[in-house]
């Protein structure tokens, strides 16, 4: 078949209509036009077309990709994850994430360093949330555990009981065990957390 027309689409004019033999066969974005250097009078095979038309649904992908990753980082599981929520087809899908991966638009290192940071800096939570919470979003528990090597937990549950706890009477046996439940609940290692109080109140 033969492509007899190419022409911007009224209502989104980054898009073009695409016409074969003198009727409308599909819509592509401009930029698709481009790459596969489509003109009008050019031949145009059922397989060619279906290429493109792939093509295309990956683009659609990663453009809803960029827009999910602009609202706030994520890794690579959890973006594929919301992608296949949405509805998109599973091995496009995994292959939008592997070209993210590849030009490091998504590096999971990067954001579990990010996430870390963001719950040692700003909302302080213990060692035991962060792996609990990495873990689900698809990072590796070593991955994990050599961030971790430097993270002090004793400084950061020490500094905690200073800013968030300091109407606690540490040497009053029901007010310590309030401290060590509001520690543990925002997931601070066990072992460490009775090691400060027990240090504490020496």
């Amino acid at each position: 078949m033969k492509i007899s027309k190419i022409e911007p689409q009224k209502r989104n004019s980054r898009r073009c209509s695409i016409y074969c033999d003198g009727e409308y066969k599909f819509g592509l974005t401009k930029d698709i036009v481009l790459k596969y250097d489509l003109k009008e009078g050019d031949e145009i095979t059922d397989d060619k077309i279906k290429t493109i038309l792939l093509e295309e649904e990956k683009q659609k992908i990663k453009q809803r990709a960029y827009r999910i990753l602009n609202f706030r980082a994520r890794s690579a599981r959890e973006l594929k994850n919301r992608l296949l929520m949405i509805g998109f087809d599973p091995v496009l899908v995994d292959t939008v994430i592997e070209d993210f991966l590849e030009d490091n638009t998504l590096d999971d290192e990067r954001f579990a360093k990010a996430f870390i940071n963001d719950y040692t800096t700003v909302h302080t939570k213990g060692n035991i949330f962060v792996i609990r919470e990495l873990k689900k979003k698809g990072i590796p528990q070593d991955t994990i555990m050599k961030m971790l090597e430097t993270r002090d937990e004793k400084t950061l549950i020490k500094d905690f009981i200073n800013k968030k706890l300091t109407h606690l009477n540490k040497h009053v046996p029901k007010e310590r065990q309030k401290i060590i439940h509001r520690l543990m609940s925002r997931g601070f290692t066990a072992e460490v957390v009775f090691a400060v109080i027990n240090n504490e109140t020496d």
